[in-house]
């Protein structure tokens, strides 16, 4: 089943309302000043990465921009993007390299300090992987949440 512009829209907003956002480093892009909006604008075309749903900040120079069709991170030097449906799976990059260290023997399984969390790794059904940076803790799992849902809509 195709999923519409529409469905994935609502089923954005409607998840991003589970984790108490918007808040005050993630702001629902249309409710942004066209001067702010125009700021990210200008980094992607719309037509590209379908109407822009979720803004994400960390700093000035970091966020995430999520779409009805892409994924779009600044990390303050490099634009990164990936299409919604080309998304196999998501993971917290730190979480990912210390199950791979566990697993060689290089360290010892413990707690993870989630709330230091902020660089989600989304990994493509070619094996790409990309990263995108929100705020450390709750932002990240909102975001590592919503991408968890959209995975499931592409199966």
């Amino acid at each position: 089943m195709r999923k519409t512009v529409e469905f994935i829209e609502d089923r954005i907003k409607w998840r991003a309302s589970q984790h108490n956002l918007p808040n005050k480093n993630t702001f629902l892009f249309e409710n942004l000043t066209d001067e702010v909006k125009m700021k990210y604008l200008n980094h992607f075309d719309e037509k590209d990465s379908g109407k822009i749903i979720l803004l994400f900040t960390d700093s000035k120079n970091n966020w995430t921009a999520l779409g009805t069709k892409r994924i779009i991170g600044y990390d303050g030097t490099k634009l990164n993007s990936v299409k919604l449906d080309s998304i196999e799976d998501v993971d917290s990059k730190n979480r990912k390299e210390y199950f791979e260290k566990a697993e060689a023997g290089e360290t010892k399984l413990k707690k993870i300090k989630k709330r230091n969390e902020r660089e989600l790794l989304v990994t493509e059904f070619d094996g790409k992987e990309t990263i995108f940076i929100t705020k450390k803790g709750s932002d990240l799992f909102s975001l590592w949440n919503i991408m968890i849902m959209i995975t499931r809509l592409n199966k």
